[in-house]
């Protein structure tokens, strides 16, 4: 019995398929008014609205490179090392001029040393010509007794000592105020030196960066230019990286505003507009969803890298994000849906069910296993839907592909083709 009912409805299905296969070779769309809405999806990451930029120390000469860094999206405390650069040419510097210094200080000492040997020898023959002198005038007393040339002799001994006593004097006073030249010049040069020596200690310290403040860091990049010969030099900033500008080295997001930077290919570019509602999808942050608006569009476009002689121009599109969550991080992925446009209760058709007819635009309406076809208007249209304004009541059974002329009727107006056409809704269609 079974065997026999499957035979029979075998028989009823082809028996069926036979007597509509002049309509069946045409794809058809049951239509109906519903909410209209036209969305793109887009790809983008999470980045802050304010970063607070860890910046290198500035030198005056050589550059710098990253021994050790922070790992990207590492919690820090203040007073954590979050960095260490090495500067060659400044450590050497460093190095030079601390030397340096240390001998003029040593220079200093012995030149102090051997000026206070030089003042205290004269000041011991100032006191010894000081001696001979009054030697000497105690002596004047035999003047009274000696002779002319004895009285002569002691007197010009008087005179003698008298010279060298003043001799002495001025070589003294000389000594002195030479010496103290020569150390103050030294000193001045030492002070110069010292303040030097210190400039440069302090940026050979600033190498090892330590956080002001607790939070979250992330790494950067610096500007990409292309050298002599073809290379390039910049990009990520990583252990091993060199310096070449006053490039931050890391940065401090705030986290309490965020934004999403997406990458909008050139044709869906122009359909954004500021305000636009967006629902994004972060995955790696447990597949948080969370809203936001359109901001801005930059208008600087770039070509697209996948393939070398693509022509496709790829915009940045920033989004601001309506509530910030603790598990929303800069620099994860986040897929942006975006609602291009929103229309309730309207009707829309296939954009792909429209075409040109005799300079206008034409819906084939189906009517007894024929197609009429029908004029309307357009609206707006989306990637894949085209809202009609007029020439469809919005119960009709379209076609998704041009028919055969055999099954077209002659077009009668529009007016008379939704008076005519009738439509059973309960007909469903299998390709709808």
């Amino acid at each position: 019995m079974k065997a026999h009912l499957f035979v029979f409805m075998l028989f009823a299905i082809l028996l069926f398929s036979c007597n509509n296969k002049k309509s069946t070779s045409v794809l058809t769309y049951q239509l109906g008014k519903s909410d209209y809405i036209d969305k793109i999806i887009v790809s983008g990451t999470v980045q802050a609205v304010i970063n607070y930029p860890v910046t290198p120390p500035s030198l005056e000469f050589g550059q710098l490179t990253v021994l050790r860094l922070a790992g990207d999206g590492a919690f820090v405390k203040k007073g954590d090392t979050i960095c260490v650069l090495s500067g060659p040419e400044l450590e050497s510097m460093y190095k030079d001029a601390r030397s340096s210094l240390d001998s003029l200080e040593a220079e200093l000492k012995k030149t102090e040393a051997d000026n206070q040997l030089k003042i205290a020898l004269l000041e011991a023959q100032l006191a010894t010509g000081e001696a001979q002198l009054k030697i000497s005038s105690l002596d004047s007393l035999r003047m009274n007794y000696a002779t002319d040339v004895q009285r002569k002799l002691l007197e010009l001994e008087m005179k003698k000592a008298l010279i060298e006593k003043q001799k002495t004097e001025k070589k003294l006073a000389a000594t002195k105020m030479i010496g103290e030249t020569d150390i103050r010049q030294m000193k001045a040069r030492i002070v110069e030196k010292k303040t030097r020596v210190q400039s440069m200690a302090e940026q050979v310290n600033s190498l090892t960066i330590i956080a002001q403040r607790d939070g979250i860091v992330m790494r950067t990049e610096s500007p990409v230019f292309t050298i002599m010969g073809g290379g390039k030099i910049g990009g990520p900033i990583r252990e091993g990286s060199v310096l070449l500008l006053e490039n931050p080295v890391l940065q401090f997001p705030d986290l309490s505003k965020m934004q999403i930077s997406a990458e909008v290919a050139e044709a869906d570019f122009k359909k954004l507009e500021k305000g636009q509602q967006v629902v994004m999808t972060i995955d790696a942050a447990e597949k948080l969803v969370t809203t936001g608006k359109v901001n801005r569009k930059n208008l600087i476009g770039r070509t697209a890298q996948r393939y070398s002689d693509s022509q496709v121009k790829f915009y940045e599109v920033i989004i601001d994000i309506d509530s910030c969550h603790s598990k929303m991080k800069p620099g994860l992925s986040a897929s942006c849906e975006i609602t291009l446009t929103e229309a309730k209760d309207t009707l829309f058709v296939p954009t792909l069910s429209i075409f040109e007819k005799d300079s206008a635009r034409v819906v084939y309406v189906m009517k007894n296993q024929n197609y009429l076809p029908v004029r309307v208007q357009t609206g707006l249209s989306g990637n894949s839907y085209t809202i009609i304004t007029s020439g469809l009541r919005g119960d009709e059974v379209i076609a998704l592909s041009e028919p055969p002329n055999r099954l077209i009727l002659p077009e009668t107006g529009n007016k008379e083709s939704s008076d005519t056409v009738r439509t059973h809704k309960n007909e469903q269609n299998p390709n709808q």
